[in-house]
């Protein structure tokens, strides 16, 4: 069972289009307050918008896991929960000597890579669409122009 730790609502940018974040601590197992907590457990953040699908399959992922390995933190893993990242394995001091930053920044990494995939495919879709179009017309005018006279 966990316990919420965050009342505060930050005042943020929550359209699809902007860059994800990860806000603040929500939650922590609840026997931290008692004592009795492992050394190692779930904490959970709250993200700053709704976490696209691409922005979901990546931030589980592989890559992620070797970039947090390559900072000494190949322990940890990272979960997504509705608007909730779990950080898995991890402790309250670990994230505070560095570790939300590292995963601070690679969330907002995939966050830009993510648009930029996305404003990529709806170029190529957009200049598809004109050259669907363009050839459209060429075709139209060849058959206006075609006489059985």
């Amino acid at each position: 069972m966990n316990a919420n730790v965050s009342s505060r609502e930050p005042v943020e940018d929550t359209s699809p289009e902007s860059t994800l974040r990860v806000s603040s601590v929500v939650s922590v197992p609840r026997e931290l307050y008692s004592g009795t907590a492992p050394a190692r457990y779930i904490v959970s953040a709250r993200f700053s918008r709704r976490v696209n699908p691409a922005e979901s399959k990546m931030i589980p992922g592989p890559v992620i896991h070797e970039r947090l390995a390559e900072q000494g933190y190949g322990h940890v893993s990272l979960g997504i929960d509705d608007l909730r990242l779990e950080i898995r394995n991890t402790n309250l001091e670990e994230l505070k000597s560095g570790l939300s930053t590292l995963i601070g920044s690679l969330v907002r990494e995939i966050s830009e890579q993510s648009r930029h995939e996305r404003e990529q495919r709806n170029e190529d879709a957009l200049l598809k669409s004109q050259a669907d179009e363009a050839r459209r017309k060429t075709i139209d005018a060849l058959a206006r122009d075609i006489s059985f006279d």
